[in-house]
């Protein structure tokens, strides 16, 4: 049995809590996750918005979710992106072509405006070119060249599984630093970039593309 001293030690404890003034009081909202935000819960699209070229083109009939995995028509260009910027993550994203050779992207760091093409950072998808990154709507980062003014060529050998079946990004994004693999093959590293958040957006261009398992870490 506690002893009534003991009690009554507690009971002054809380009572001097309680008439805490709340600036003293913890804030539970000021706490930052540490842990993997699903940036598509394999149902809807709740935190996304859609960019087209044709604004007359409805998304329902580009965008589409077909068990769990994002199913986007390719026509006309275009993308879908977050709702929320993030900054120093990790992401993780799985596509396939379904239809035969295809181009699309993962966008890292949109800025405003919205338009075909907007500022961001492009994680290149066009098929046998995974892990290039591309400059758009302005933005810039060392690696670039004469022969190359808008990208940077992925580092290695296509690493790429064959047309139809499941391929993975992981892309890290600290600072102004992009690092890229592609199905765990380190493709790119690029430094400078010229901004270092934003929404995260994926391309239509032009092929019929999947996603699923777009989730993010963000880093310590």
């Amino acid at each position: 049995m506690r002893s009534f001293s003991g009690s009554l030690r507690i009971l002054v404890l809380l009572l001097i809590g309680a008439a805490l003034p709340l600036s003293a009081q913890p804030d539970r909202a000021a706490v930052t996750p540490t842990g993997k935000i699903q940036l598509f819960d394999g149902k809807n699209f709740s935190g996304w918005t859609f960019v087209s070229k044709d604004t007359n083109k409805p998304a329902a009939s580009v965008w589409s979710v077909t068990n769990g995995v994002i199913v986007c028509q390719g026509k006309p260009n275009g993308y879908a992106r977050t709702l929320q910027t993030y900054r120093d993550y990790q992401l993780h994203a799985e596509w396939r072509f379904p239809s035969g050779p295809g181009n699309s992207g993962v966008f890292l760091h949109v800025n405003p405006p919205d338009k075909v093409w907007p500022y961001c950072f492009e994680a290149q998808l066009l098929s046998g070119d995974a892990g290039e990154i591309r400059c758009n709507g302005g933005s810039k980062a060392n690696g670039t060249t004469a022969e190359h003014p808008n990208y940077i060529p992925h580092q290695q050998p296509s690493s790429e599984k064959p047309v139809g079946e499941w391929n993975s990004y992981d892309i890290v994004c600290r600072g102004n630093t992009i690092i890229v693999r592609v199905n765990g093959v380190l493709q790119n590293e690029v430094t400078g970039t010229s901004a270092s958040s934003g929404a995260i957006g994926l391309q239509a261009e032009g092929k019929p593309v999947e996603f699923r398992n777009v989730e993010l870490e963000p880093l310590p």
